[in-house]
């Protein structure tokens, strides 16, 4: 089963014990092995352990699909294969489905089917109409749809249950109020209200193909509080809770979205979710996401308004984070496995990103009153249509970062007036692990940050020292298969040589006036410097400081020092030195999860961490701090300005008080 053991295991017990223990008994599967390593091993990289698996990422390969393994399990509906049985409870099975209303090719299968739950309505094997679905049980669904096409209208569907992550499964759909399996299954649910609670409880689950149409609803997930035995991990066949070096936690998913070809379009609606994420995608490949004319809000600002974890447990004495200061830890979506996302006049309120991406692409646009809009699959099939009723930008608001790219191939488009107003960095690349390369194009976007546009940085994932090793003293189920539940770092800022990787990160903006610094510190803990190459194109107004860097990560203090300084990086080694000694954050633990990518930078080239600047046509440069680049190319009637006592180096080059034009370089 996905879910840990209830019971938490003796300390003292040897691994082969509590890998059988896990294997046997109703937290694990059997013959469950600890997940596989990443693309980008660290391993060997002196100084840390066995690093952790793709987090929400994808399981291993296979023939059975984005969940891994060949073989079906009995009673699997979905392409997640990794989920766990139990000989001897049927709520210890992943794939125990209990629901209200099953549906398949044949109609409603009434030997699976518990329509006693249905308070009133009607319905048959085609749709269901003004249903009133109430039930507080754990791990029992609502509808489930499997290869079949259904419309739902007008339900109130409320799931609010205790369950603690023990007997629910948000990668089988297991306990999911609207659950839909199958590339022959397409779904619509409109004007409905679903609201659920408990862990791994959600709204809606699609997965292997289906399409999922929801239009004019309220979807709300409140999460629950986590069983005391868990902890924090990558592997799906445990995880229940976000991995803590994502920088967030909770529990609770709005949607969820797995499988190959599967899309799920979001119309006229507002979804929202405690902690962890509103609209998610997960293990899978060439999903899609459409969201027009949408809220995706993450509620819970404070923490203390429940227990994330019982009593006892690895994080239930977590810290009131800092920084969501409005909205709830976690994200709005997860881009993975190729998905492509689209938001069209949305709203996406989130207390740390509007998006994660780990192998992605996302496009966030407006709307146009009174036209129509196709909304496609990965194959270019138009799976439903929208007519836009008035003007709409997309708007991001975020209490910490923009975005955040960290592992694979990814792609950001933000363009049409689309606004993101973030309280630190709008761009966060973490880099030197995992192959991460991102390609950002920004058009007609109104950026507002808290002193820095693009930061790239080493990758959390590596740097935290990954996975913990089978004698760790906190090893209570498995060891390898859970996070290192704490970061550390040298003191001091690392000016040392870097070797250079082969990856480039790019950025292109236009048609626009934007702000805040730029920096790359990659390559100065321990990983391959990246290139970070940023142009500068027709219409672009930029004032802000360009630097490579080193970094630091900082306590909750030191980024409010960082932030009312404008987010500007040292220029003096003896001034960052001192910074350092007062605000470096060279060890916290989970429960200081929101101190993951929160850093302060000091002006340094280390060789590998290089930045090439091009401004072509109009553009223009407004040199506002110390700057320190590579290569710098000027066409057209672009310019660079660098008044009096500022700096810019390039290369062996310095420039101040000035006005540079292509023919000065």
């Amino acid at each position: 089963m996905k879910r840990f053991l209830a019971f938490i295991l003796s300390l003292t017990l040897i691994l082969s014990l509590c890998l059988s223990a896990v294997a046997e008994n109703a937290g694990g599967p059997k013959g469950m092995t600890p997940p596989d390593k990443p693309d980008h091993d660290m391993s060997e990289v002196p100084g840390h352990g066995t690093p952790p698996e793709r987090p929400e990422g994808h399981g291993p390969g296979g023939s059975g699909g984005p969940g891994g393994g060949s073989a079906r399990a009995e009673g699997q509906l979905g392409s997640w294969s990794m989920g766990g049985t139990d000989a001897d409870s049927v709520d210890g099975d992943d794939y125990a489905y209990d629901a209200a209303l099953y549906v398949s090719a044949a109609g409603i299968e009434a030997d699976k089917s518990s329509p006693d739950r249905i308070q009133s309505g009607s319905y048959d094997g085609n749709s269901a109409t003004d249903l009133v679905l109430t039930d507080s049980e754990s791990g029992h669904n609502g509808i489930l749809v499997t290869d079949a096409d259904y419309t739902i209208s007008g339900a109130e569907i409320t799931l609010l249950t205790l369950a603690d992550g023990s007997d629910t499964c948000d990668f089988s759909g297991k306990g999911s109020a609207i659950a839909v399996f199958g590339a022959d299954s397409h779904v619509t649910i409109s004007d409905s209200t679903i609201h659920t609670s408990g862990v791994a409880t959600m709204p809606v689950f699609a997965d292997d193909g289906a399409t999922v149409t929801i239009q004019r609803s309220t979807l709300r997930s409140d999460g629950g509080t986590l069983h005391s035995a868990y902890l924090n991990t990558p592997s799906q066949t445990l995880m229940v809770a976000p991995p803590w070096i994502l920088g967030i936690l909770g529990n609770a998913r709005c949607t969820n979205m797995m499988g190959t070809n599967t899309t799920t379009n979001v119309i006229d609606s507002e979804t929202s979710a405690n902690a962890w994420a509103v609209l998610s995608t997960d293990a899978g490949t060439d999903m899609t996401l459409n969201v027009y004319n949408t809220s995706l809000t993450l509620s819970r600002a404070d923490e203390s308004e429940g227990l994330l974890q019982a009593e006892g447990g690895q994080i239930s004495a977590t810290l009131d984070n800092p920084y969501t200061v409005r909205y709830g830890s976690g994200y709005g979506t997860y881009a993975i496995g190729n998905a492509a996302e689209t938001f069209a006049g949305a709203s996406i309120n989130v207390g740390t990103y509007a998006t994660i991406f780990t192998g992605g692409s996302a496009l966030y646009t407006s709307l146009e009153a009174g036209k129509t809009y196709e909304l496609k699959n990965s194959t270019g099939e138009t799976t439903a249509t929208y007519t836009a009723a008035a003007d709409k930008v997309t708007e991001i608001h975020s209490d910490t970062f923009g975005f955040m790219a960290h592992q694979g191939s990814n792609t950001i488009t933000v363009e049409k007036g689309t606004v993101v107003e973030s309280g630190y960095a709008t761009f966060l690349v973490k880099t030197g692990y995992s192959n991460q390369v991102l390609t950002a194009n920004v058009d007609e976007a109104v950026i507002t940050n808290g002193g820095v546009l693009i930061q790239v940085m080493d990758n959390d994932d590596a740097t935290n020292g990954g996975m913990m090793s089978t004698d760790d003293p906190l090893n209570t189920n498995g060891g390898t298969q859970n996070f290192i539940p704490y970061h550390t770092e040298n003191a001091g800022f690392n000016t040392s040589a870097a070797t250079s990787g082969s990856a480039v990160q790019r950025f292109t903006f236009t048609n626009g006036t934007y702000s805040g610094n730029i920096y790359n510190a990659s390559g100065s803990d321990g990983l391959e410097g990246n290139t970070l190459r940023v142009t500068f194109g027709k219409g672009a107004r930029y004032s802000g400081a360009v630097a490579s860097t080193s970094a630091i990560h900082v306590t909750y203090d030191g980024s409010l020092r960082v932030k009312e300084n404008g987010g500007f990086a040292f220029d003096s080694e003896e001034a960052a030195t001192a910074f350092a000694e007062q605000y470096q954050n060279t060890r916290f633990t989970i429960d200081e999860y929101f101190s993951i990518g929160q850093v302060a930078n000091l002006v340094n080239s280390n060789g590998a961490n290089a930045i090439d600047l091009c401004l072509t046509d109009d553009a223009t440069w407004q040199v506002t701090g110390t700057s320190l680049i590579s290569t710098l190319s000027l066409s057209g009637d672009a310019r660079v300005i660098i008044p009096e006592n500022v700096t810019l180096t390039v290369g062996q080059s310095v420039y101040t008080n000035c006005v540079l034009t292509a023919g000065d370089l």
